[in-house]
């Protein structure tokens, strides 16, 4: 409720001496100076209404238009395929059962294309913020690193680059929301023009490979220690429900997988 009107007293202190003694006068000022400021006080709180940062629901969604990032988008869509689903690895696709209603073996599915919407306003949010690099063409890999680093947080980084592909790496396991929007991402993601985006899935980002900064056969990929897990991602415990905690822990480097999420066709 706007209740402040110091430039409507501002303005009556400035009318002359002779008329000061005319209320009628001095209250027909003060009626239209309130209304005028009432105004003014909505139109100042406009910009923080639509702030990329604070900015919610409706505001927000006009934001994403201006700048050329609705919330909705035509993507591809198959049905359900038979698999097996491999814990810790992201796939493009729904993985189904035998007696799943709908499965199919892959590419005897029929696909089509769906309209997918981003009602969440923080992971929309997250999409603006990144395409406002693309909006200033800012193609270089400090703004690509940023990028990867708003959707999925420190752990993302800039994999692999050469002058055709690029590989990026969340660094993580994906969220339900996050793996529903994969194929919205490279759409997004400042990359120059003729350059593809590929996705690197394994929570270990330090991959297999030759020369500094590759990983090696048994790399310390926990030398503080880890919990015991079983193949599912269940923490093994003891009668108390207590993790055991295993020191020293070491694996094989991972390979760098390119994964292709089809950002435009089901092809």
């Amino acid at each position: 409720m706007i209740a402040d009107f110091e430039m409507v007293e501002r303005e009556v202190n400035r009318v002359l001496t002779q008329y000061r003694e005319s209320p009628k006068l001095l209250h027909m000022i003060r009626t239209y100076l309130r209304h005028l400021e009432a105004i003014a006080q909505r139109i100042e709180v406009i910009p923080d209404a639509f702030h990329l940062n604070t900015a919610v629901g409706d505001q927000l969604t006009i934001i994403g238009k201006r700048m050329g990032w609705p919330r909705c988008h035509c993507v591809c869509k198959t049905q359900p395929v038979f698999g097996f689903e491999c814990y810790g690895v992201t796939s493009p696709y729904q993985i189904a059962g035998f007696c799943e209603e709908n499965s199919d073996w892959i590419d005897c599915a029929p696909s089509g294309y769906s309209e997918l919407c981003i009602n969440d306003d923080e992971l929309y949010r997250k999409f603006l913020k990144v395409r406002a690099y693309q909006v200033d063409r800012r193609v270089d890999i400090d703004a690509l690193e940023s990028a990867v680093q708003i959707f999925w947080g420190d752990t993302a980084r800039v994999l692999f680059t050469d002058f055709r592909t690029v590989v990026v790496a969340p660094g993580r396991d994906l969220t339900v929301a996050e793996r529903n929007v994969l194929q919205l991402y490279p759409r997004v993601l400042p990359i120059a023009v003729g350059t593809v985006v590929r996705f690197h899935f394994d929570p270990m980002t330090r991959v297999f490979g030759f020369g500094d900064g590759w990983g090696g056969f048994c790399d310390d990929v926990w030398p503080d220690g880890t919990t015991l897990g079983d193949e599912y991602g269940n923490q093994i415990t003891d009668s108390n429900w207590t993790s055991f905690l295993v020191e020293g822990v070491q694996r094989d480097s991972p390979w760098m997988c390119m994964e292709d999420v089809r950002p435009y066709d089901c092809a």
